[in-house]
């Protein structure tokens, strides 16, 4: 699987940038959920094969907000909303419900995790029909938890829940399922949404081109310059010679 990675690194000088990029190794514990999405890439690398491409954070339109991870490839297009928090839940239809610590009773959730999965589906659909793009499949919303100490109790969910034990599942599904995108159309869609990530190489591309195929073909030809008179030699001649 191919890794793009569209994550806006903070500009830091370079001696602070390694220490930065060390913190996870030297404290663990602080750094968890990030570690637990390095893990799932990477797994994700190591079982799906470079028919698939993973996108990381990529960026629709104007919206801050970032589509996590977006999963090309023969299936199609699978949005995934990885959640690295532990608890019990339960899903019915697009409802989302936690077990209160006090009560131990289940209760509207404070945040919605299934309106949130659809939500990004929604978002990525919207794009690329503006974009004119002829989806041939439905994109699957899959809503995974990557912490063991996770319970869902469901119904009939809106979206495809996967537990940590059930990530070996979803892979294997993704490996045997039927081809509905060809290799043609998986590279278009990711330069699709390449460009529409960073328009500002685009721009540099195009720039780049009409320096090379425009300006230097009509560029006005340069005449050479006139030529100095030769001086005349100053000799040391009686008067009427000179």
């Amino acid at each position: 699987m191919k890794l793009i990675d569209f994550t806006r690194q903070p500009k830091t000088p370079g001696f602070l940038q390694q220490y930065v990029e060390r913190l996870p190794v030297w404290l663990p514990f602080w750094f968890s959920d990030q570690i637990a999405h390095q893990r799932l890439v990477a797994r994700l690398q190591r079982e799906l094969d470079n028919h698939f491409f993973l996108l990381k954070n990529l960026p629709l339109g104007n919206s801050p907000e970032l589509v996590p991870y977006i999963l090309i490839g023969p299936p199609g297009l699978v949005v995934l909303n990885v959640n690295t928090q532990k608890g019990m839940y339960r899903a019915r239809d697009e409802s989302w419900w936690e077990m209160s610590k006090t009560s131990r009773r289940y209760q509207p959730a404070g945040h919605n995790l299934i309106r949130q999965t659809m939500s990004l589906v929604q978002r990525l659909q919207g794009f690329l029909e503006r974009q004119s793009f002829s989806n041939p499949t439905a994109i699957l919303p899959v809503l995974l938890f990557t912490n063991p100490g996770v319970y869902v109790e469901t119904s009939r969910p809106a979206v495809r829940i996967v537990l940590a034990d059930g990530l070996r599942n979803l892979i294997t599904n993704l490996v045997q399922g039927d081809e509905v995108l060809s290799p043609n159309q998986i590279r278009a869609l990711t330069d699709l949404f390449d460009r529409a990530a960073r328009p500002e190489q685009v721009q540099d591309v195009l720039a780049e081109e009409e320096d090379f195929f425009g300006k230097d073909l009509i560029q006005p030809e340069e005449k050479p310059a006139p030529k100095a008179p030769m001086p005349v030699p100053q000799l040391n001649l009686p008067p009427v010679l000179e």
